[in-house]
């Protein structure tokens, strides 16, 4: 995992990209900063996609993978980029507004209805942090209420009997959060349509029907795999099957 200092570097066209290093892979990440820097793009591509084949990562490089991505009009890899940070950090900012200049260009953008405002307000309570850290909040939470359990026995005090009741239901409620968001993180896999244009099958094999054709940058559900094929499924319920190598799985 890449975790480290921030280095800020203004550029002109989409926010403001963030490095992060961590010892071992300071060459990659420095020779991929100043080509950056350079504007050679296809080269800070390269060099932060190596640090990912090593199975390190982090938001920043994310991010920055998808700002090189964009500037060499590489849509599909900039969503799938974005979509990869935010994933690891669902609060960074300049990853959402990345996205959604990025995803003005996908052909087939699609968007759900406006949900319930309630449900909208749970959305966005549940996807603010990671299941990690979600189960760290609930663990808190718990260690609180332990200690208010504790002195409530040994003081009687109708505060400490009002907090007990108070963090019992927070502690619930951050528990419940907790297992759908690590449900959902276990259950829903998604990509991103990689090739210019796709043509989503009935089953998965060339000979069988066509059904209907998406474009690059287009984020997709994957139900299931088959060889190599998969199933993916669209905002709007359609269901397809792919060629496993004309999608990326965002990580």
């Amino acid at each position: 995992m890449v975790i480290g200092r921030r280095i800020i570097l203004i550029i002109s066209i989409i926010t403001i990209p963030v490095f992060a290093v961590q010892d071992g892979i300071s060459l990659h990440y420095g020779v991929g900063i100043d080509a950056y820097r350079k504007g050679q793009y296809d080269l800070a591509i390269q060099e932060f996609e190596s640090i990912l084949s090593n199975n390190l990562d982090s938001p920043e490089l994310y991010y920055n993978l998808g700002n090189a991505f964009y500037r060499v009009g590489n849509t599909a890899g900039a969503v799938w980029a974005f979509e990869s940070c935010l994933k690891l950090s669902p609060t960074h900012e300049d990853a959402k507004y990345n996205l959604r200049l990025a995803n003005l260009k996908v052909i087939d953008r699609m968007d759900l209805p406006e949900p319930p405002i309630y449900l909208k307000w749970y959305l966005s309570i549940k996807e603010h942090f990671t299941p990690s850290t979600w189960i760290n909040i609930s663990i808190f939470i718990f260690f609180i209420f332990s200690i208010i359990l504790t002195v409530s026995r040994m003081i009687s005090s109708s505060i400490l009997q009002y907090l007990r009741g108070s963090i019992i239901v927070v502690f619930f409620v951050s528990l419940f959060l907790t297992i759908h968001s690590i449900w959902t993180d276990n259950s829903l896999s998604l990509g991103v349509i990689y090739d210019t244009k796709v043509e989503a099958h009935s089953e998965p094999n060339v000979f069988s029907t066509r059904l209907f054709e998406v474009h690059e940058g287009l984020r997709v559900s994957i139900n299931q795999a088959v060889d190599d094929w998969v199933e993916i499924e669209l905002l709007d319920g359609k269901t397809g099957w792919i060629e496993n190598n004309q999608i990326r799985l965002i990580r």
